[in-house]
């Protein structure tokens, strides 16, 4: 069974989100934490800009009380990560089929702040990867991934709902677009050269702004970018001093810790004499001092500030959400239908394996009987043809009997019944 624990911006502001980020160096302990509390077989925790989400596979067969079970998974996760209980009252939660329904509206971007948005997909590849290929994740979970992924890729493919779709980070330079009036003469400075300020630097370099510069604690990912949108790269610890120059700054690292804060921020403007600055902090947890858009000249925009843009993207393309629901349900069904096979693995494999003893056991008796290599080995050929096809037979009629696997209770009796050597 595979179910989820999450917060998102449905659910909280980012001050609250952000006290539940997972980074890649917390997924080994979280893993071993839930295994030994909870008897947890795997999990995959997606961490973004605008959700947490713990996903997590356990055997069903052991849970007595579902709801129970959910607590407890909730209840050990906060206790991992040591907040307080209040936080629960923004946690949602789904199990089964609602939890790969809901993964397959996040791969598609039907869940995300921006309806459609893209970045989402590289996201979740990333969070698959740190479990991928190791004990920390089990094959319903690996399956539901990837099925995710499938319904991620035919959403784009067949339907127009990320037509011009915009990620976060798009959308935060059309909102200083709209606040500065355009690019012409403006001096914009992107703090990270990863996926999001990439993003950033190529979308305000589309946008015509000429004076482009581009800060990363790696200079060489800087000069990289700077590169690719005709812009300048400037060696990381020089950023606040690039301040004093520019006209908007973009915080996009993958820091956890405050980069920016207000006291600093406070001697910046006092140096340029409180000429107008536009702080885009597009990270979780936030670069940007929560305080720093009070001193004067300053405007901090936060992930929580992207409405107006989020509003002008739904109204565009609400109108594609039902091809896209469609195409979510039909892989989902497709997921539905390998979870109730694998159902039946149990008892498939016991009848495949108790057809081979007793046709072993025969050809063995029979030598015994007649010394006849040939013969003996004829009867065992034809024994092995009959059992194969006996077990055809039985097993589509266990499909039939048990709905293709849903009927969890006939699933039970057969593999009990089956279940010759116990």
């Amino acid at each position: 069974m595979v179910g989820l624990i999450g917060i998102s911006h449905q659910t909280a502001l980012l001050e609250i989100r952000e006290q539940l980020v997972i980074t890649k160096e917390e997924v080994t302990g979280l893993y071993e934490y839930l295994n030994q509390k909870c008897d947890v077989d795997g999990i995959m925790a997606l961490s973004t800009c605008n959700r947490t989400e713990l996903y997590y596979e356990t055997d069903c067969s052991k849970v007595e009380d579902m709801d129970e079970y959910v607590k407890s998974v909730t209840d050990a996760y906060i206790a991992y990560f040591k907040k307080n209980e209040t936080i629960k009252k923004y946690l949602y939660s789904h199990v089964g089929l609602n939890c790969a329904r809901h993964l397959f509206r996040v791969a598609t971007g039907l869940d995300s702040l921006i309806l459609g948005e893209y970045q989402i997909v590289s996201q979740l590849k990333e969070a698959f990867s740190w479990v991928d290929n190791t004990a920390m994740v089990g094959p319903e979970l690996t399956r539901m991934v990837h099925k995710a992924f499938e319904a991620g890729k035919l959403v784009r493919t067949k339907t127009a709902l990320n037509k011009g779709a915009v990620s976060v980070s798009s959308a935060a330079v059309e909102l200083a677009s709209n606040k500065l009036n355009g690019f012409p003469n403006v001096k914009a400075l992107t703090v990270g050269a990863g996926e999001t300020g990439t993003i950033v630097a190529l979308n305000l370099s589309k946008k015509g702004c000429v004076n482009n510069w581009i800060t990363n604690r790696t200079l060489g990912k800087a000069e990289q970018l700077a590169d690719r949108v005709q812009g300048v790269a400037f060696p990381f610890e020089s950023h606040i001093e690039q301040l004093l120059a520019v006209d908007v700054v973009t915080y996009a690292t993958g820091s956890s810790r405050t980069l920016l804060t207000k006291e600093v921020l406070a001697d910046v403007m006092q140096k340029r004499d409180n000429k107008p600055l536009l702080v885009l902090d597009l990270c979780s947890p936030r670069n940007v001092d929560a305080d720093a858009g009070k001193l004067e000249g300053v405007t901090v925009y936060d992930l929580d500030h992207m409405e107006e843009v989020v509003k002008a993207n739904f109204e565009k393309r609400k109108g594609k959400l039902q091809e896209a629901e469609e195409i979510i349900e039909e892989v989902l069904a497709e997921f539905d239908d390998w979870l109730n096979v694998r159902r039946m693995s149990s008892a498939i494999s016991a009848i495949t394996s108790t057809f081979k003893d007793v046709n072993s056991l025969e050809a063995r008796n029979y030598k015994k009987v007649k010394d006849d290599v040939e013969a003996s080995q004829k009867i065992n050929e034809y024994g092995e043809h009959l059992s194969a096809k006996l077990t055809r037979m039985l097993i589509k009629q266990m499909k039939m009997v048990t709905n293709e696997g849903r009927d969890s209770e006939k699933v039970k009796i057969l593999e009990e019944f089956f279940n010759f050597n116990s």
